[in-house]
């Protein structure tokens, strides 16, 4: 058979010190289709009264309110209100009730839970608590199960982070961002840094979960010593974990509208990429374990559960307005709208927002190499019989300092790490084009 000759040519990095344009941020893949509205019900029924084939299986719950609209945030759907949360907690209980005891949600073990938003903490503590036992209670999961919740210092207090660890919530994980007081002002944060210190002290020192927070790199006002500083406090707090993200421009954010103005200056590309490249040498140095790109464990009790096997296509069920899952080639999205979450609810229906299926069969070998990009080795002859027409490209972007050698088993460098969004568009294209029948 005559080996594919695929056009690498758009895909070849740029010598010098910057090889891409742009760092790119990771899309979701589009190779699926809707389902007609009028075939939603009746899909969805069959779905949630069958057993799927055994695969990983997570589930993620979507808390929709937020106290502040931090500027850098795409993620802000609706104002914290008391009275709000405690009719969500309601809707989201009965959500839970009404599909708990399916086929599917019944079929196989759940290995992490991942509260999700929004803002989860801002919920109260017993709704908080509810939610986490009605959980355990109903839906199958597994006895070394990561539950996860998310949450910020602002209104985290005593009584919400006591609840979750009473119910079983055993990681928590802090949107800290950065601890500089200026930046967090910047960032439209109500606490300063020493605040979000002794919040994260507070929590670590119950020692009863993992505790893991967020620093963002290549935010206004944030430089070379500035960073530096993030990563020591980080480091001396005695965090489980630590994720570093960089900042990924929303041209809808109130920071997104003031770069677009001209009234704020980001930092280049390479300037970010120099950044990266800081933070994972401080960790080496610190002696952290690299589980992804972009998290490092310091121990054991941090696995990082839920975020890995979703890149590796693990099945996730969904339960909240915003949430979305995805389960044997179909995903969804719950309904947005709060209101229209409500009035579904309350009729007894699965608020469906959307719902896609896949039109490639052979959809899961894009997970495997998501998940390799993840983790920074992707094996393409498990992916295609013609990984060696890639062989050229390979060699450039070896030569270029991306990855470790020019192999087919694609190793990245900490440099091709921070470009991995740019590699991984690349290869989805090309791997698709080489095992598509002409």
């Amino acid at each position: 058979m005559k080996l594919p000759q695929p056009d690498l040519t758009p895909h070849f990095a740029m010598e010098g010190a910057q090889p891409f344009p742009d760092r790119k941020a990771t899309m979701p893949w589009r190779g699926a289709i809707p389902v007609a509205k009028e075939q939603q019900r009746e899909t969805w029924h069959t779905l949630v009264n069958s057993v799927t084939p055994p695969r990983k299986r997570l589930l993620y719950l979507h808390i929709p309110f937020c106290a502040t609209h931090c500027t850098f945030c795409g993620f802000y759907q609706n104002r914290f209100q008391e009275e709000s949360c405690a009719r969500y907690t309601h809707a989201l209980l009965r959500e839970i009730e009404m599909e708990a005891y399916s086929p599917l949600h019944q079929s196989a073990p759940i290995h992490a839970v991942y509260f999700g938003g929004g803002t989860p903490s801002a919920l109260a503590a017993n709704d908080l608590a509810r939610i986490i036992t009605a959980l355990r209670e109903k839906l199958p999961l597994a006895p070394d199960c990561e539950i996860t919740i998310e949450g910020r210092v602002l209104n985290f207090d005593d009584a919400r982070i006591d609840a979750c660890l009473d119910a079983g919530a055993n990681r928590f994980s802090i949107g800290i961002q950065s601890f500089n007081s200026d930046i967090r002002k910047r960032m439209a944060r109500t606490s300063d840094g020493p605040e979000a210190v002794r919040f994260m002290e507070g929590l670590v020192k119950r020692d009863r979960a993992a505790v893991v927070c967020d620093l963002l790199f290549g935010l206004p006002g944030q430089d070379a010593k500035s960073w530096a500083e993030d990563l020591a406090t980080a480091r001396d707090i005695g965090l489980d974990g630590v994720d570093l993200y960089a900042l990924n421009l929303i041209p809808s954010t109130p920071l997104g509208k003031a770069v677009h103005n001209g009234r704020v200056e980001l930092l280049s590309p390479v300037a970010r990429r120099d950044l990266y490249l800081q933070g994972c040498d401080f960790m080496e140095r610190e002696g952290w374990q690299c589980i992804s790109n972009s998290h490092w464990a310091r121990t054991t009790r941090e696995r990082n559960l839920y975020n890995l096997l979703i890149k590796r296509g693990a099945d996730c069920l969904a339960f909240g307005s915003g949430g979305g899952g995805s389960v044997s080639g179909y995903s969804w999205m719950v309904e947005r709208n709060l209101e229209m979450y409500h009035q579904r609810i309350e009729q007894g229906e699965k608020p469906l927002m959307m719902l896609m299926r896949t039109n490639d069969p052979h959809y899961q070998w894009r997970h495997v190499l998501q998940a390799g990009i993840e983790t920074a080795r992707v094996p393409l002859n498990e992916l295609t019989p013609y990984a060696d027409a890639l062989a050229p490209l390979l060699a450039q972007w070896h030569q270029v300092g991306l990855t470790r050698d020019a192999s087919t088993c694609l190793r990245l460098t900490n440099e091709g790490r921070f470009w991995a969004s740019n590699l991984l568009q690349s290869l989805q294209e090309l791997v698709y084009e080489l095992n598509t029948p002409r």
